[in-house]
């Protein structure tokens, strides 16, 4: 059954480009069409708000492997405002993926802001990890979440390629480079099912601490304490993202946190930062636990002290947990 779902997408575009229709210029003009991510554009269409986790299962069972994937539903084929929800899922660096769907009236369109291709196999109990990057990340690295919740970090070498220890028994595994603004997630994928996790609702930012105190606990590190310092800093960093429409860690060269901590005048031993865009802030949680990288920043034990801040654009939290080791306001200020 593939072969049809990419042929109708294919023919979809095609025929948009043949007649120079300003829709399917929009598209190809801002993104790369993949016909896996088709399941998920048309499951956008019966569902005008749907899930995250079962629309990145769907791409994952379709053969996909980013860490996000965001669906928009339009009332009708406006070529501006398929660019404009393009434009604010992409990051600047990348050239997304994307798929349309349409019921002959509404237009669904699905994007993957981060696709790397990814093999992994098998040999005598060894999974080794392959994958294609782009020239100009940088750092990369593999990081894997085991059946116990544990997670551990593999740099990859020139070509790209990782053998893990035939001991380790990945639940989920990540693909992480550094861009321009900073490290991030490029590619998630879970080769064997991961444990379920409670996923009790979290009304606010205490709850959210609590929720990451949990897990710290279950891994043996030390609680966090909610910190003012740090939670000003995160507050305005996400009302700065919400305004953006964005999600990153350095909206601009001079903008990563250590500056954002630096204009204020705190200081600390150690700095980590953890960003989400999601409906609420359970899903938040959920998606840092699920990702490897973001989850080893929460269940760093050299951390002490947490800031959460969260800001609503459009229906959507942009939530920013901003960790650190000793935070203090620098002396004479």
């Amino acid at each position: 059954m593939a072969a049809p779902t990419h042929l109708s997408l294919s023919l979809l575009l095609l025929a948009a480009a043949s007649h120079a229709d300003p829709l399917g210029d929009a598209l190809v003009a801002r993104c790369r069409p993949d016909g896996r991510l088709l399941p998920a554009a048309r499951a956008a269409l019966e569902r005008e708000v749907p899930d995250a986790d079962a629309q990145r299962a769907r791409t994952e069972a379709a053969g996909m492997f980013a860490p996000t994937v965001h669906t928009v539903v339009l009332p009708s084929a406006d070529p501006e405002a398929l660019a404009a929800a393009i434009e604010r899922a992409r990051h600047p660096a990348l050239l997304p993926r994307c798929a349309l769907a349409t019921d002959g009236v509404r237009v669904a369109l699905a994007l993957a802001p981060r696709v790397v291709e990814v093999l992994s196999e098998r040999s005598h109990g060894v999974l080794t990890v392959r994958a294609a990057l782009p020239q100009f990340v940088s750092d990369a690295r593999l990081a894997v979440t085991d059946a116990d919740g544990a997670v551990s970090v593999f740099a990859f070498d020139a070509t790209a390629s990782v053998s893990l220890p035939s001991t380790l028994s990945p639940s989920t595994l990540q693909v992480v480079a550094t861009l321009g603004d900073g490290p991030i997630p490029l590619a998630t994928w879970h080769p064997a099912p991961s444990r379920p996790s409670p996923r009790d609702a979290l009304a606010d930012a205490r709850d959210l601490l609590g929720a990451i105190n949990r897990e710290r606990a279950r891994a043996g590190a030390p609680a966090l304490r909610r910190d003012p310092l740090l939670d000003g800093v995160a507050a305005a960093h996400a009302r700065n993202l919400a305004a953006r429409g964005v999600i990153a860690h350095r909206p601009t060269p001079d903008d990563g946190p250590v500056e954002r901590l630096e204009r204020a005048q705190v200081r600390a031993e150690r700095v980590a930062e953890n960003l989400a865009r999601a409906q609420t802030l359970t899903d938040a949680h959920a998606r840092w636990m699920g990702s490897p990288s973001h989850r080893a920043n929460a269940l760093d034990p050299a951390l002490d002290a947490l800031g959460i801040g969260v800001a609503a654009r459009d229906g959507e939290l942009y939530v920013v947990a901003l960790f650190a080791t000793h935070p203090a306001l620098n002396a004479g200020r």
